[in-house]
């Protein structure tokens, strides 16, 4: 078996500053190949910590990835680490100073002297030209282990990790087949329970569950002779189960899905917002492309913005509250109609921590998805703080609209 360790360096991941993203990025592309990632472990910035660490990494596996800490400051001491590692000292390397130069001067901007630290290299290995940032990335041998440094930026980790490490590895010993299916509103318990007799019944794939906020996404692992066929009745039992709740498998993302929906469709979307204060239409302009079917939003925070931009009616604002079934309707019946789309989507909510009552307690929202063929409405009281709350519901209201294009019978469920 061969057998991989990932690294994460970094005082701000110990800390939970920031989130460790590329390992699991790493993990899966590795997998993907045939390895066997058998550690992830995550280091201080310290330069005889991150020494032991590779050390132990090296005894461990045949591979060991490591991410961040070949930054420009004096915290970033992933290079003097391994070179301590390695037995061996730092040494300037003078290809990737003037590489270093050169994407200073592209950007119209002077090398500090502090940028030259990136240059300073183990004198055992060899760099690996970074042309995603100025940090170079690095690959040595250390005992019987092949080790490749990167940046803890995670575009540069993917560049580096497609355009010049990739090439340079074998495939695993073991050959995997792996796919990963998304839902949106099955909680995982709820999940587990509903395909438990497609697990049952596929002893050859192994399965796995992940829940990021109001998502859900099934793993699937099948290895050895007749994987992808496996894999490929496992996923089929899957959907027939869990139908229209999947929006989409492995790197999809749901913002890119209803944006292809929206774009096949030749149709277009407008948002109402209060208690999501433009998050809609942000995931929605995070798409490239985006201006092909969305027109714009209002965030519509006060209830006279209600009234004066979208046309909700005061009487249902005075009777009703805000936080209401009618006002939702109203505010996406409204903004669809006052800038002209196909379809208007609307959230309003009590985010908290403060604002709610006994009857309409925080981590309430209604949402409302108006079309062509009538508006639909929904509320769901969600757990978690303001910024789980919000995310949430976008993710809700998004996907409500992903099933309305699908289906035109479909309501908003949650």
């Amino acid at each position: 078996m061969q057998r991989a360790v990932i690294l994460a360096i970094g005082d701000e991941l110990l800390s939970g500053e920031t989130v460790d993203s590329n390992s699991s990025y790493l993990d899966g592309l590795l997998e993907a190949r045939g390895w066997s990632v058998v550690r992830h472990v995550t280091v201080a910035d310290e330069e005889a910590d991150i020494a032991e660490a590779f050390t132990e990494a090296a005894a461990r596996g045949q591979l060991v990835l490591s991410t961040g800490g070949l930054g420009p400051t004096q915290d970033d001491l992933t290079m003097a680490g391994l070179a301590r590692a390695l037995g061996c000292p730092l040494a300037l390397h003078e290809p990737t100073l003037e590489f270093i130069k050169a994407r200073f001067r592209s950007f119209g901007r002077t090398m500090t002297p502090n940028n030259e630290r990136q240059a300073w290299v183990p004198a055992e290995g060899e760099v690996l030209v970074n042309e995603a940032g100025t940090a170079p990335g690095f690959t040595a041998e250390l005992d019987g282990a092949r080790v490749f440094l990167m940046p803890g930026v995670p575009r540069e980790v993917r560049w580096l990790m497609q355009n010049r490490i990739l090439p340079l590895l074998p495939e695993g010993a073991v050959a995997r087949a792996r796919r990963t299916l998304k839902v949106v509103g099955v909680g995982e318990s709820r999940l587990e329970h509903d395909i438990g007799a497609v697990v049952k019944a596929h002893p050859g794939v192994r399965f796995g569950y992940r829940t990021l906020g109001l998502e859900n996404h099934v793993k699937l692992a099948a290895e050895g002779e007749g994987r992808v066929e496996r894999l490929a009745a496992a996923e089929a039992d899957l959907r027939a189960v869990l139908g229209a709740r999947i929006y989409g498998v492995d790197d999809e993302v749901l913002d890119q899905v209803l944006g292809a929906a929206l774009r096949g469709a030749g149709q277009t979307v407008a948002v109402a917002e209060s208690c999501t204060g433009g998050w809609a239409a942000k995931r929605l302009t995070d798409v490239s492309g985006s201006s092909a079917y969305f027109l714009g939003g209002v965030v519509a925070y006060a209830d006279a913005v209600k009234v004066g931009l979208l046309g909700v009616p005061q009487d249902l604002l005075t009777t009703h509250g805000a936080v209401s079934e009618p006002v939702a309707r109203a505010m996406a019946e409204g903004v669809r109609a006052r800038l002209g789309a196909d379809w208007g989507l609307s959230t309003t909510g009590i985010a908290g921590p403060t604002g709610g009552t006994p009857d309409k307690p925080v981590g309430l929202v209604w949402m409302a998805v108006s079309g062509p063929s009538g508006t639909i409405s929904g509320k769901v009281q969600f757990p978690g703080n303001r910024e789980q709350v919000r995310m949430g519901t976008t993710t809700a209201v998004l996907d409500a609209l992903r099933r309305k294009l699908a289906d035109p019978a479909a309501q908003l469920e949650v």
